[in-house]
């Protein structure tokens, strides 16, 4: 956008809005960072085309669908607050979320871990089931359209400026969507989107199914040279099972996900609701791993770190002692000074262990939740063994290692060929190759860290942690800190916390099978009582995430 067109929008709207800068522009208009005056808050304010203000029926269709969405108050859907509507202007403005997009952060971060999908699935399931029991579909379910909330992880859903009311027919050109019009993003568009039939919530879940697809791999599934080669594409070409794609997805997930993805939408979920709970019934979203007890690991395995240096340390020392080259004095300082450091960084985990007996934590929850630290770590390496782009990086890193590999061992021939040999019987190098052998033991060290320090596999800190914190002696060592600490405060009437803290599902929601189920020939709002149920999950999963920022 031009500094005139800035310039213009600013005067044209300086009486209620301050427009800041352009957050991003896609085919139904620019979006801006803009401050509204009278409230004191920042908003992001969508300008639309200026063919779509300029026709009457576009405008009337705009105007109609911004109301629907201004009347959702759900807290995984951005929220609309104005319309601004002038002589050739048309915009809206929404809540700003203080985050980026999932297509920003894919790009940024590679593929999301199989527990982050689960989580954005059920934000987004939710979010869709809410607008569907309210008859309403969103046709543009895509990666810019979810955005992910930085404080919280949160996803929300924005832009339903194509929304539309369902329905068995296509519209006619006096309704939302005229006869034969195909709206909404190529590749993230339904099967019967495509053609212009008539859609229902099951279109939005093929929507979703795409973009887990992406949220996993980091590509678009259904790409193109065209917008029609891309439909065609939506019309014949099945995908492949997830899972060929990411070997370590849980079944249960690579099922739901190919399920979202079938052609025929009476082999997808009937609607939202029963992805939410599927989601929820395989127990796929996993627990939530508790601040104190995710600062415990961090505790843990820094010890492990010590232990294993200490170790390194004393290994190096002993095989010199008996090999007669140091006394026992000059073995003692060493061996001291590791363990004196090693048993201050105990005593100070075993304390925080001893806080979370306090804030009635126990022995399951909290090894539980160790557990559960390790896997993340799993999960994330498992996210980038498939991301292009850190598998493009890790072969950029290890070709520079084969180079200081090579360097290294150049460097030190040079410095053997410069050493002269002394009276005694050693080896001493020449001022010329001093510098050669300390460049190639710089380069042999790097060459090594390089090598070795992957993303794709365990640290040896991890592995030092699983083995000891996750093994009997760091078990025993958890449990007996917890019982003094219980013994000592006198908490063990207390309910202990037996778990990570997990999203509560309210009573009364309904459950759906896992198996493929024919819904009715025609979509229509849900009922009174499934409209509650549905209220009733969004109050948990509000007071859930409340419990969680506390």
């Amino acid at each position: 956008m031009t500094d005139t067109e800035l310039t213009t929008l600013r005067d044209r709207l300086r009486a209620r809005y301050h427009v800041e800068r352009l957050l991003g522009r896609g085919g139904m208009g620019a979006v801006y960072l803009a401050r509204d005056l009278q409230l004191d808050r920042s908003v992001a304010l969508k300008v639309l085309p200026t063919d779509v203000a300029d026709d009457r029926a576009l405008r009337d269709r705009f105007l109609r669908e911004t109301r629907l969405a201004a009347s959702f108050s759900h807290p995984n859907i951005v929220p609309v607050h104005a319309v601004e509507e002038q002589a050739g202007l048309l915009a809206f403005t929404m809540g700003f979320v203080e985050g980026e997009s999932l297509a920003e952060r894919v790009a940024r971060n590679g593929p999301l871990t199989g527990r982050e999908t689960v989580g954005l699935l059920l934000d987004v399931a939710y979010a869709l089931a809410y607008a569907h029991a309210r008859g309403v579909v969103h046709r543009d379910i895509k990666p810019d359209n979810i955005m992910i909330e930085r404080a919280t992880g949160r996803a929300l859903v924005m832009d339903f400026g194509l929304a539309r009311r369902a329905s068995t027919a296509p519209q006619t050109a006096n309704g939302l969507t005229r006869v034969g019009e195909v709206v909404g993003t190529p590749e993230y568009m339904s099967p019967e989107q495509a053609t212009a039939d008539a859609i229902d919530g099951r279109s939005d879940l093929y929507s979703l199914g795409l973009v887990a697809w992406f949220a996993l791999t980091g590509r678009t599934a259904m790409a193109g040279g065209s917008p029609k080669q891309v439909l065609v594409r939506q019309l014949t070409e099945r995908l492949p099972p997830i899972v060929t794609e990411r070997h370590d997805l849980p079944g249960a997930l690579a099922a739901l996900i190919d399920r979202c993805l079938a052609k025929e939408p009476d082999v997808r979920f009937p609607d939202a609701a029963s992805l939410v709970d599927a989601l929820e019934q395989s127990q796929l979203a996993g627990p939530e791993i508790p601040l104190p007890v995710r600062m415990l690991a961090t505790e843990l395995g820094t010890i492990g770190m010590v232990l294993l240096f200490a170790l390194l340390i004393g290994w190096f020392r002993l095989s010199r002692t008996l090999e007669g080259g140091n006394d026992d004095l000059k073995l003692m300082v060493p061996i001291v000074i590791m363990s004196t450091l090693m048993l201050a960084r105990l005593g100070q985990a075993l304390a925080e262990t001893q806080r979370l007996a306090k804030l009635g934590f126990d022995g399951a929850a909290v090894l539980s939740g160790l557990r559960s630290v390790v896997d993340e770590a799993e999960g994330l390496r498992a996210a980038a063994r498939v991301d292009d782009h850190r598998l493009g990086e890790r072969r950029r890193v290890l070709r520079t290692a084969l180079l200081m590999l090579v360097l290294g061992a150049g460097s030190i021939v040079v410095a053997i060929s410069q050493r002269r040999q002394l009276p005694s019987g050693l080896y001493r190098v020449t001022s010329v190759g001093i510098p050669f052998l300390f460049n190639g033991l710089a380069c042999l060290c790097v060459a090594f860290v390089l090598w070795f320090r992957s993303p794709m596999r365990m640290t040896v800190g991890e592995w030092a942690f699983r083995g000891f914190w996750l093994g009997g002696p760091g078990r025993w060592l958890i449990r007996m800190a917890l019982r003094r600490a219980e013994s000592e405060s006198g908490t063990s009437g207390r309910a202990p916390r037996t778990g990570p803290s997990t999203m509560p599902t309210p009573s009364g929601a309904a459950r759906a099978s896992m198996a493929p189920t024919t819904p009715a020939a025609t979509y229509a709002p849900a009922a009174d009582g499934r409209l509650k149920a549905l209220e009733a999950r969004v109050q948990a999963l509000e007071a859930w995430r409340n419990h969680i920022r506390s």
